[in-house]
C-alpha cells in the first residue's frame, strides 16, 4: 500500500488517477473537503467526501503523484463550514421502526421525534443513489444500528437512521436503515434545473407534522417528458433512420457519462469499454463522445429507414446485412427478373453502409461481451443529469431499447468517415487474462496470506456480473473456506469509489466496479484495476479466467479520462 502520513491524516493512492485522504472523523473530512474546494490541487477534477475520508480525483497520474508527495491540507480540523442555508423538511413520524428505535435507545417515541427535530443536521456526503445524502449532527443521540435484515423495498420519502446518520430515501429501493417517518419533500427531480434538493454543506431542519400529501412513487427517470431540445445535441430531432426489430439481451444508449456530479450521488456511468466506443465514433466521423448503442452479447436486429453509415466495434460478432422478407432492392422498372439479394457480412472496425430497407443482424458474441454500434451523426437520446448514458444502478437515462423503437440522428453528418483499424484486444475463452492492479487503499485490512492469494489465485467471472461490477469466484478451490480474509474485522465507514476499485465483501469474493458503480461503498478495496486494463474486464463474459498482477509497468503510461492508452495486458494459456 502506498500511503503517506500528514499530521493526523494518511494520504493513500487509490488507483492511477485518485488519492484518498483518510481522516479520523467526519468533521475532519468535511473540513478537508471545504479546504480543497477553496484551494483545489493542480489537476483536481472532483472531490467525494465520505464518513471519514475525502477522495480526490485527478486528470493525470502525474498530478496524483504530485499531490501524494506534497498535499496541501489544513493543519487542523477547524470548524465544519456550511452554506449558511437551511432546508426545512416536514416529516410524519410514523415509521415502521420508530418503536424499535425508542426501545434500543431506552427513550420514548416522543423523545425520538424531539431529538430528530431539535437543531440542524448537516448534509455530509452523497450515498448509494442520486439524491440520497448522509445527514450528520455532532450532538446526535439517535445512534442506532442498521436492521439485521435489510428490506427489499423501502418506500420513497422514508426518513431513516443508521449509526450516526439520518437520511431520506429519494425513491423506492432496498435498504437497511431504521425507518422513523416519511416526507413528501422533492428530493430528486430531473425536471428541475438542480435535480437534488440537498447538497453537501447545506443544513436540514426536520419539522414534525400530522399529515402530508401522499408521496408518489418517483423514480429518477421521472420528470418532464423529453422535448426536442432535451436530446443529445440540443437541436430539434431529425426523422428516424433505424427501427429496432430485436434489442437482443440488452441494448443501451451510452456516451462518455456524467462527470463531476458525485455531490448529487450520481456516479459517472458511460461507456463500459471507452476505447471501443470512441473507435466506433471515429470510424463514422463522429466526435469521440457521440452517443452510441452498447449491446450485450449480440442478438441486436435493426432495419434501416434511410441510407445510413454505421460502424461496429467491441465484442466479436457476425454482422449480416439482408433484405427484409418479401422485398427486393430497388433495381429500376426495366428489370424483369431481378436476382435475389445476397446477404452481406459487415466488417467490424470499418465503416459500412446500410441502405434504406436493409436489415442488420448481429449474431451472438463469439469473443468478448459488449458490442458498440455508432451511426454517422450520432444517436439522439434524452439527456438526464447532463448525459444520455443509461445508468443501470441509478436508473438514469433512457430505458433499454425494445422492439419497435425508432432511432433518430443527433445531427446531420458533416465530417468524413475514418479509415478501418485493427480490432482492439479481447479476452480469449480458455486463456487466463492478466489484469494489472495498483494495491490499496485498504490492502492493510487483509491478512498477509490473503494478499498473497489475491495475486496467486486464478479468478473466474461470475454470471452475476453486470455494468455495476464484475463479480469474481475462485477458479480453483482455495486452501481456506473464505478466499480472502481480513486482518481488520470491523465495519469500514463509507468512502468514495472509483471505476476499477476491487471491493471485498465478507464472503471474500472480490467485486470489480465498472461504469455504473455507486458513488460510495462500505467494503475495503484491496486494489484498483489499471485504467487501461479495465475495458478488458468489461469485455469479459462469465467463465473468463483472470489473474491479477500487482506490478506496474516500468515505463509510465499517461492515462487521462479523455484518452485511454491501449492496454499492454498479456493473455496466457491457462495451466
Amino acid at each position: 500500500m502506498h500511503s503517506i502520513s500528514h499530521t493526523s491524516r494518511a494520504v493513500k493512492r487509490f488507483g492511477a488517477l485518485a488519492v484518498l485522504v483518510d481522516c479520523t472523523t467526519l468533521e475532519a473530512a468535511l473540513h478537508v473537503h471545504a479546504h480543497l474546494i477553496e484551494r483545489p490541487a493542480a489537476g483536481q477534477v472532483e472531490l467525494v467526501p465520505a464518513a471519514q475520508t475525502v477522495l480526490v480525483r485527478f486528470n493525470t497520474a502525474e498530478q496524483a503523484d504530485a499531490f501524494m508527495a506534497a498535499p496541501d491540507l489544513p493543519a487542523t480540523s477547524g470548524d465544519v463550514r456550511t452554506h449558511g442555508q437551511t432546508a426545512t423538511i416536514d416529516v410524519v413520524y410514523d415509521g415502521q421502526d420508530v418503536t424499535e428505535v425508542a426501545s434500543l435507545l431506552g427513550i420514548s417515541q416522543e423523545a425520538v421525534v424531539y431529538a430528530h427535530t431539535t437543531g440542524h443536521w448537516s448534509v455530509a456526503f452523497a450515498g448509494f443513489a442520486p439524491g440520497f445524502f448522509y445527514l450528520h449532527r455532532h450532538d446526535n443521540v439517535l445512534d442506532v444500528p442498521r436492521r439485521t435484515t435489510p428490506r427489499t423495498a423501502v418506500p420513497a420519502g422514508s426518513v431513516g437512521l443508521a449509526g450516526d446518520f439520518s437520511g431520506i430515501y429519494p425513491r423506492t429501493s432496498p435498504g437497511g436503515w431504521q425507518l422513523i417517518g416519511h416526507t413528501d419533500a422533492p428530493l430528486w427531480d430531473l425536471g428541475r434545473e438542480t435535480p437534488a434538493l440537498l447538497e453537501p454543506g447545506l443544513q436540514v431542519q426536520f419539522r414534525a407534522v400530522r399529515e402530508l400529501v401522499q408521496v408518489p412513487e418517483q423514480s429518477p427517470e421521472q420528470g418532464t417528458a423529453p422535448s426536442a431540445d432535451s436530446f443529445s445535441n440540443g437541436a430539434p430531432t431529425l426523422p428516424p433512420v433505424l427501427t429496432v426489430n430485436s434489442p437482443g439481451a440488452l441494448t443501451l444508449f451510452q456516451d462518455p457519462g456524467r462527470k463531476g456530479l458525485t455531490h448529487w450521488g450520481v456516479s459517472p456511468s458511460g461507456f463500459a469499454d471507452p476505447a471501443a466506443a470512441k473507435e466506433a465514433n471515429r470510424l463514422v466521423g463522429n466526435l469521440p463522445g457521440a452517443t452510441v448503442l452498447e449491446n450485450l452479447a449480440g442478438g441486436l436486429v435493426l432495419t434501416s429507414l434511410e441510407d445510413t453509415v454505421l460502424a461496429l466495434t467491441g465484442a466479436k460478432v457476425t454482422a449480416t446485412i439482408s433484405q427484409p422478407e418479401g422485398t427486393q432492392p430497388d433495381v429500376g422498372e426495366q428489370a424483369e427478373d431481378p436476382e435475389p439479394f445476397t446477404p452481406l457480412v459487415a466488417r467490424a472496425y470499418a465503416p459500412f453502409a446500410l441502405k434504406a430497407g436493409q436489415k442488420l443482424t448481429l449474431s451472438s458474441v463469439k469473443q468478448g461481451l459488449r458490442v458498440y454500434l455508432a451511426v454517422r451523426g450520432g444517436f439522439a437520446a434524452p439527456f438526464e443529469a447532463a448525459s444520455s448514458s443509461r445508468d443501470t444502478l441509478a436508473s438514469l437515462g433512457a430505458d433499454p431499447l425494445t422492439a419497435g423503437d425508432q432511432l433518430q440522428l443527433a445531427s446531420l453528418p458533416t465530417s468524413v468517415v475514418g479509415n478501418p483499424a485493427p480490432s482492439l484486444p479481447l479476452p480469449v475463452a480458455g486463456e487466463t487474462l492478466e489484469i494489472r492492479v495498483i494495491p490499496g487503499p485498504r490492502d492493510d485490512w487483509f491478512t498477509a496470506d490473503s494478499l498473497a492469494r489475491f495475486g496467486q489465485l486464478t479468478w473466474q467471472v461470475s454470471e452475476a456480473s453486470d455494468r455495476i461490477g464484475v463479480r469474481l469466484l475462485p477458479a480453483e478451490t482455495p486452501d481456506t473456506q473464505t478466499p480472502l480474509t481480513r486482518a481488520i474485522t470491523g465495519e469500514l465507514p463509507s468512502e468514495g469509489m472509483v471505476p476499477g476499485a476491487i471491493q471485498v465483501p465478507p464472503s471474500g469474493e472480490p467485486v470489480v466496479f465498472l461504469a455504473d458503480h455507486p458513488v460510495t461503498g462500505g467494503y475495503p478495496v484491496i486494489a484498483t484495476v489499471h485504467p487501461a486494463d479495465l475495458r478488458l474486464l468489461a469485455q469479459s463474459p462469465s467463465q473468463t479466467l483472470i489473474r491479477f498482477v500487482t506490478e506496474m509497468p516500468q515505463e509510465p503510461i499517461e492515462i487521462t479520462p479523455q484518452t485511454l492508452a491501449l492496454p499492454i495486458t498479456k493473455v496466457q494459456k491457462h495451466a
